[in-house]
């Protein structure tokens, strides 16, 4: 804050100072006798000048302490507090009033957003399991078309809108609030049979080799999120293995974490992508291969729905070898402490 804008602001109150200075001049100058002299009139003015500067100077340091604060923040962008606003004079009365009615009106439009966001989950929500009848009836009489060829290119188109409508439903989900969630223990082992299950068209289509191991283990999480979770990796898994590939699932545990690692034999993640696989839209070298073709959210939702359940991911790959993720999910009692945070 500099002493112009100061001076700027107080020109009115400095105005009328050196009126009442000129007036008390002109009135000691008409009565100048023997007693008072030219030389003392001046002496009066470098006293009365010298108390004006001395209050304007400290009208100045409380200004600036008073505004310099807000001032960086409105610049920096940052958001300012009722609290921080110093002073009961009226600007600042007048300030602590804006502040305020911008607080209402933000939490009016956050509100107003968050309503309309659960109306769209709702909406998409419907729409999924209105479209899922027609897609079980044709799943249905594709059975009895007599021409196994075109009847399994049917079975493939469908498969595959299923799995775009699950994509529609669960993305849509995965970034608004936790109350969807519903964390009890589970069989980790169940919970990856369901997720290759859902994926079995494609994993035999693909003819892809399926391996478990130590999967007889208990974690706590939402066994409907961490299917959709599992699906995603299975089915990055088949884009990337490719033809006669292989998955597998295997369990470990140390003293903090029991950890899912599924890992595939495909083309591997770039080094310099790796750090990035979970952005928004993020497809990397080779989702922008026209063979892979990705999209880029299928890692970025799986991401989201884990930092909500709870749980870490990591991603180890050597490109043109193998790609691992590691699902970790803490024991109950580190959990317990987690979730409390």
């Amino acid at each position: 804050m500099k002493i112009r804008q100061f001076i700027s602001e107080q020109k009115v109150t400095i105005a009328v100072q050196l009126i009442i200075l000129l007036c008390v001049n002109a009135y000691l100058f008409l009565l100048s006798t023997e007693t008072i002299q030219q030389e003392d009139i001046l002496y009066l003015d470098m006293v009365l000048i010298t108390f004006y500067l001395g209050g304007f100077y400290i009208s100045y340091i409380k200004w600036k302490s008073s505004y310099e604060q807000l001032y960086h923040a409105l610049e920096e962008g940052e958001d300012i507090t009722r609290e921080e606003i110093k002073g009961d004079d009226v600007s600042g009365e007048i300030m602590r009033y804006i502040v305020d009615t911008k607080e209402l009106k933000f939490a009016k439009e956050q509100a107003n957003n968050e309503e309309r966001i659960k109306e769209m989950e709702e909406y998409l929500s419907k729409w999924v399991h209105e479209i899922k009848l027609p897609i079980s009836a044709l799943s249905m009489m594709v059975e009895r078309i007599e021409d196994d060829e075109v009847g399994y290119d049917v079975k493939h188109e469908i498969e595959r809108i299923n799995l775009l409508v699950n994509n529609v439903l669960y993305g849509s989900r995965a970034t608004a609030a936790v109350e969807d969630l519903f964390i009890r223990e589970e069989r980790l082992d169940e919970i990856v049979k369901t997720a290759i299950r859902q994926s079995a068209f494609f994993l035999i289509k693909n003819n892809i080799e399926v391996e478990m191991a130590y999967l007889n283990l208990e974690v706590y999480t939402d066994k409907k999120w961490l299917v959709y979770v599992i699906g995603q990796m299975i089915s990055n898994a088949i884009k990337y293995a490719g033809i006669n590939g292989k998955i597998s699932f295997y369990g470990e545990e140390d003293a903090q974490y029991i950890i899912l690692n599924i890992k595939d034999y495909g083309v591997g993640i770039a080094e310099e992508d790796q750090e990035r696989i979970f952005s928004k839209g993020f497809t990397g070298k080779n989702g922008r291969n026209t063979t892979y073709k990705s999209t880029g959210m299928g890692l970025y939702f799986s991401k989201k729905i884990l930092d909500k359940l709870g749980h870490d991911i990591e991603v180890e790959s050597v490109e043109g070898k193998y790609t691992l993720f590691r699902i970790k999910f803490y024991k109950i009692s580190d959990y317990i402490k987690v979730a409390k945070m």
